[in-house]
C-alpha cells in the first residue's frame, strides 16, 4: 500500500490594491458628518466674552431656587418660603492654543496665541456687564466676578482660562421724583398736607382763635 501524501493547502497570493483606478483614497470621518446625534451640532456657537474668542473645554451653569426654611417651636413640620429665583452662575473651562497658521480676521487662529489670550484678559478685566455666549448654553448678559490663566512650561503654546461669571439682570427701581411711584409719592404727600392745613384752620375759626 503506497503511503499517503498530504498536499499543504495552497496559499493565497494578496491582490494588489489598486492606485489610480478611480478609488477615492480613505479619509477620516468629521464629528459634523455623524449622524447620531446630529441636532445639538446645528445648535452649536463659538464660545466669546466680549468678542474675545477662546475655546471651551467645560461650561457648567448653576441656579435654583432662594429658599428660607423656618422651623416653629413645638412643632414637626417646617415651611420652606420660596424668595424668588437664585441669580445664575457660570463656570467655564476655556483654553487657547497655537494655530498652524494664520487666519486674517481671527484672533484665535494665529501662530501667536498670545494675541487671543491677551484680547481674553483683556475682556474680563473691563469694568461692566457684556454679553457671554457658549456653544451650547446660549447668550446672557453676564460680569466677571473672578478668573484665573494658567500656563504651563511642559505645554507650550497652550493655556487655560477658569473664569466664573454671574448673571447682571436689571437694577433696581431708583425712587427718584421723575419716576411714576415718586410722581404719585409726592401728590400723596401733597394732598395730605392740603387737607391737614384746611381741617386745621377750620377748627381754628370754630374756636375762635383766628378772625374770619
Amino acid at each position: 500500500m503506497p503511503p499517503l501524501v498530504i498536499q499543504p493547502p495552497a496559499q493565497q497570493q494578496s491582490q494588489p490594491v489598486a492606485s489610480g483606478q478611480g478609488l477615492a483614497p480613505a479619509r477620516a470621518t468629521k464629528i459634523t458628518e455623524l449622524q447620531s446625534g446630529i441636532a445639538w451640532r446645528g445648535k452649536w456657537m463659538p464660545a466669546r466674552f466680549r468678542n474675545a474668542r477662546f475655546h471651551v473645554d467645560s461650561a457648567v451653569r448653576e441656579s435654583g431656587r432662594r429658599i428660607v426654611p423656618h422651623e416653629y417651636p413645638k412643632k414637626d413640620v417646617p415651611y420652606a418660603e420660596d424668595m424668588g429665583r437664585r441669580a445664575r452662575e457660570f463656570t467655564i473651562r476655556g483654553y487657547i492654543i497655537v494655530y498652524p497658521r494664520n487666519v486674517d480676521g481671527d484672533d484665535l487662529k494665529k501662530k501667536d496665541y498670545t494675541v487671543a489670550r491677551d484680547a481674553l484678559i483683556k475682556a474680563l478685566e473691563t469694568d461692566g456687564p457684556s454679553t457671554l455666549q457658549l456653544p451650547l448654553l446660549g447668550i446672557m448678559n453676564v460680569a466677571c466676578t473672578r478668573y484665573r490663566v494658567t500656563e504651563e512650561n511642559r505645554s507650550g503654546g497652550f493655556c487655560s482660562f477658569d473664569m466664573s461669571f454671574v448673571e447682571y439682570g436689571q437694577p433696581p427701581v431708583s425712587g427718584s421724583r421723575q419716576s411714576a411711584p415718586g410722581v404719585e409719592y409726592a401728590a400723596t404727600n401733597l394732598g395730605n398736607a392740603t387737607v391737614s392745613g384746611v381741617e386745621g384752620g377750620i377748627k381754628a375759626i370754630e374756636k375762635g382763635r383766628v378772625s374770619p
